[in-house]
């Protein structure tokens, strides 16, 4: 089932607060932490449509917990958005390959980025 829940997982605390102000804007229930191993937690309890997803992360990476989310069952239909500074092809293969429905390499435009969300959550509810 589609829901408004956006979970946002980004070490940097200042892009971590822009993109969630944005969403918040955009009237999502945004969730929000700053490591891999709190999202799995916060995603088996809270459920989100889709997650935005760092690819450096303390502890456990974020190609990591994407390749768990897509291989479980009760979460592999979530949406994943790597947002990463890592922009290099082959870096931006890995990601697709472990299930990432987009990649969006750092510098981004806040804008464009919810624009991608809200058309990935549309798509959903079709």
């Amino acid at each position: 089932m589609v829901n408004n829940k956006v979970l946002v997982v980004e070490d940097e605390l200042k892009i971590r607060n822009v993109v969630c102000m944005y969403l918040e804007k955009e009237g999502f229930n945004v969730l929000q932490t700053d490591n891999g191993v709190e999202a799995l937690s916060m995603i088996e309890k809270e459920k989100p449509s889709l997650i935005i997803l760092d690819i450096m992360l303390p502890g456990l990476s974020g190609l990591d917990v994407c390749k768990r989310i897509k291989t479980n069952e009760e979460t592999k239909d979530t949406y994943i958005i790597i947002l990463s500074a890592k922009g290099q092809e082959w870096e931006k293969a890995e990601g697709y390959q472990v299930g990432a429905d987009l990649y969006e390499t750092k510098p981004f435009s806040p804008k464009n980025l919810i624009n991608k969300i809200k058309e990935l959550l549309n798509n959903k509810l079709e």
